[in-house]
Formats: C-alpha cells, structure tokens, sequence
C-alpha cells in the first residue's frame, strides 16, 4: 500500500534527521541548509514527521476499514466520498509541495526528491481514478428517489 510506504519512508527519515540533526547518517550535508531558517535538521526532521510520516500512517487504517469518524466526516471537504478518500487527495498534495517547497528553500534538487514527487504525483492521480472514485463514493438517495418515494408516501 502506498500510504504505508510513504510512511515508513517518512518515519525513517525523520528518525534520522531528528536522531542526528548534522544529516550525516543519511548523508545529508550541512552545507543544503546554509542560507535558510535551519542551523541543522532537526526541525524539518520533526515537520517531516508531522506533516508527512504521521498523516499517511494514520490514514493506513481508515483507507482499507472506511469508518465513519464523525470529526473527519465533518471536516472534508467532498461530502459525497468516504473522509478517507479526501484525506488521501489532501494527503498527496501535502507530500507534492513538500518536496516542492525542499526544492525551492535548498535551491537544489535531488533523485530522491524527483522519486517522492512522482510518488506524490502517482498517489494523487490513482486517488483520482474513477474506479478508486467509486469504491469511496457515499452512497444517498437522489432527489429524484427522494422526490419518487414521498409521491408515492403522498398518494396513499
């Protein structure tokens, strides 16, 4: 599963980078930071596990079990799918402009970040999928149905 993938992968990195903020063990040198907010990788280990390591392992479960969490259900956005499939969508948008924003503050780009935006790009567009639309799509009765069934509730 891709969202577990890109947890584990996000979880590692983290790990790393807030275990040993000089970058050294994943071979991450000072010198990308130099010109930013950032003296080391501590803070953008803690944001990568914040914003990326945690929101993709949490939504490990609800993609596969759907449950209906009435806070989540009231925050997306998209009420005719399951809060799961929006949070995925929100999910491969956060993990595109996190490597977008990386590029843009480091001034450099790197083959693992081409890897995870085109893995961010990938998850977006399979999110996006009409068959992967469809398994998500809540299920509500047109109006047309509505408007049928209190007709026939009327006449009799």
């Amino acid at each position: 599963m891709l969202l577990t993938f890109e947890a584990l992968a996000a979880f590692y990195g983290s790990y790393q980078m807030i275990n040993d903020p000089t970058g050294e063990s994943i071979r991450l040198p000072l010198k990308l930071l130099k010109g930013t907010i950032f003296s080391n990788y501590l803070i953008p280990g803690i944001l990568l596990f914040l914003l990326i390591g945690f929101p993709s392992s949490f939504l490990v479960f609800p993609v596969v079990k759907k449950p209906n969490w009435p806070l989540f259900k009231n925050l997306n956005i998209y009420k005719n799918y399951h809060w799961a499939w929006a949070f995925s969508l929100y999910n491969s948008i956060i993990l595109i402009l996190w490597v977008d924003f990386q590029m843009i503050i480091l001034s450099v780009g790197s083959l693992i970040q081409g890897i995870f935006s085109l893995f961010g790009i990938s998850m977006l567009i399979l999110t996006l999928t009409p068959g992967v639309k469809a398994d998500y799509r809540l299920h509500s009765h047109s109006r047309h149905q509505h408007n049928t069934h209190r007709s026939r509730s009327t006449a009799n």
